[in-house]
């Protein structure tokens, strides 16, 4: 008796549905992985920037002394560097708002990968005093701005206010074109 060896397999037009559907369900998921990949970046960048808010402040308060916060690209110095290319806090004995003397930098932070960070009351630095305030410029104005600014559009910024009292808190910012520094970059 002859028996016949059949191979077991799929057919090509079973082969070509499955990577149909398949590539339909990457098609849907793809654009909500980018989402999520950009939220999570967004999240960082503010966790990472609150965070040296409250060791700042911290520092202020447990050293008695100013403690300032500035941009810094290399980690050294303040610069003329923008916010998403890091930041440094120091104490500023001298209160120049340069490390500098007998200045001790405190805690760095790396560059900020896909956002930009933007503040017209905070362009260059801030600083907190010695009982954990903020340092203003006129002290008329009860707190500060900071932007965090998404390539995603105007609907994925979001805004953290610092308070005079030096406590950071994330606030939805109104879509108001005019109110945003993100819109005019």
């Amino acid at each position: 008796m002859h028996q016949c060896n059949r191979q077991k397999g799929f057919s090509l037009i079973e082969l070509l549905t499955t990577l149909a559907i398949a590539g339909i369900g990457l098609s849907l998921a793809v654009p909500g992985l980018r989402n999520l990949v950009g939220d999570s970046q967004r999240t960082t960048a503010i966790n990472e920037l609150v965070s040296t808010l409250h060791l700042a402040r911290s520092a202020a308060i447990t050293r008695n002394e100013q403690v300032a916060v500035c941009p810094s690209s290399t980690a050294l110095a303040c610069d003329d560097s923008q916010w998403e290319d890091g930041w440094i806090y120091f104490t500023d004995a001298d209160q120049d708002r340069q490390v500098s003397g007998d200045d001790v930098i405190l805690g760095t932070a790396p560059r900020i990968a896909n956002l930009e960070i933007k503040s017209v009351d905070f362009e260059r630095f801030f600083a907190y005093r010695p009982n954990g305030h903020l340092l203003v410029d006129n002290r008329t104005e009860p707190s500060g701005e900071m932007y965090f600014c998404d390539p995603r559009g105007a609907e994925f910024t979001v805004k953290l206010v610092i308070l005079v009292s030096g406590k950071p808190r994330l606030q939805d910012h109104d879509r108001d074109a005019s109110s945003s520094p993100c819109e005019a970059a």
